[in-house]
Order: C-alpha cells, then structure tokens, then sequence
C-alpha cells in the first residue's frame, strides 16, 4: 500500500519542522542544513 500525494506532503513538512527544531539547537551543522533544502525543494517541485 502506497501514500497518496496527501500523506506524502504531510510527511515531508512533518520532517521539515524537525529539521527546523534540530536546527535551533545545531544552527552551524551544515548536513542538517543540506537535508533541510532538500526536503523543501520536494515540498516545492510536488506542487
């Protein structure tokens, strides 16, 4: 069983605030930072 394009968005913005919150507390790692653009740009080219 697959996720509708729905649930799909919901986990990726769901990942996003905690990329954003482990950010606040890790504001220099650069992995994090590079995963977080990642995840957005998903975010972006899915709508």
């Amino acid at each position: 069983m697959g996720m509708t394009n729905k649930q799909f968005q919901g986990f990726v913005r769901l990942t996003i605030s905690q990329l954003e919150r482990a950010l606040e507390k890790s504001p220099d790692n650069e992995e994090l930072k590079k995963l977080l653009n990642i995840y957005q740009s998903m975010l972006e080219d899915g709508n």
